[in-house]
């Protein structure tokens, strides 16, 4: 009995650490490095487009192609945020075209030209895998590697199951809620578009959101205590708030790559 107890104990323990991992811990390389100046790559979209042989072909593809440039410009405000230094989009537009790197070499290879020619201290590279729909829900499988540009190692690595929870009616179609409405209007999308891009907007957010923040502010070390986010995350957002849990890799993977 004595020793049932002591391994119970010992299993809630090891859960508490895993839901409370610290910032000083998930990023140590990053208080390490001190990076300021972020890169963000063009967006790696492995994402399956339709062939276009009808309308609704047509406008799902429209629908991605624009999630796919949303994704990119909304990454760039949770940074600013924590004070980094982000290359803007025409200037990032000149770097990727004179690096002319493929995803595949921004993920594995020597990044170092992006500091000595451009002052880059780490590069995010965010990957869309696929997007799945399914019994009213948009799910995009995303990826977010931040890398450093002197050391070529990982100062960042999520995985996000981001899921939009779209409400239907009897009949089974899409019920336009009211802020789905408002952001609609505000971009002029249509209502598919402004779901996926609701979404992704949100997720850069909430990953983004929780890297420690730059060197450049008083405020560098105040957070390292705190919490840090998942390395690999179920994200649903549901009208009003998003409902985040941990998820393991084979559970992220069996779904992205399948």
């Amino acid at each position: 009995m004595k020793r049932i107890l002591t391994i119970s104990l010992l299993a809630v323990t090891l859960l508490a650490s895993c839901k409370s991992e610290k910032k000083i811990n998930s990023y140590s390389d990053i208080y390490s490095e001190r990076p300021a100046i972020i890169y963000i790559a063009p967006i790696n979209d492995k994402a399956e487009r339709k062939v276009e042989k009808y309308p609704t072909d047509i406008a799902y593809n429209n629908e991605i192609n624009t999630a796919k440039a949303y994704l990119f410009q909304t990454a760039i405000t949770p940074l600013l945020n924590l004070g980094y230094n982000v290359i803007g989009p025409a200037a990032s537009q000149q770097i990727a075209e004179a690096t002319n790197m493929t995803p595949k070499q921004l993920r594995n290879s020597d990044l170092s030209t992006f500091n000595k020619d451009y002052g880059v201290d780490a590069v995010l590279i965010i990957t869309l895998h696929k997007w799945k729909d399914e019994n009213g829900k948009k799910t995009a499988y995303l990826e977010y590697q931040l890398r450093s540009t002197k050391t070529n190692i990982d100062l960042a690595h999520t995985w996000v199951m981001a899921v939009k929870q779209v409400s239907t009616n009897l009949k089974g179609d899409p019920i336009t809620l009211s802020n789905d409405t408002k952001f609609a209007k505000r971009f002029d999308f249509d209502n598919g578009t402004a779901q996926r891009c609701y979404l992704v907007e949100k997720v850069n957010d909430y990953v983004l959101r929780d890297l420690p923040m730059s060197k450049l502010v008083r405020q560098f070390e105040k957070d390292k205590y705190r919490s840090a986010n998942p390395n690999y995350v179920k994200y649903v957002w549901i009208d009003g708030g998003a409902d985040v849990e941990p998820c393991s890799a084979e559970e992220y993977e069996t779904n992205a790559f399948l």
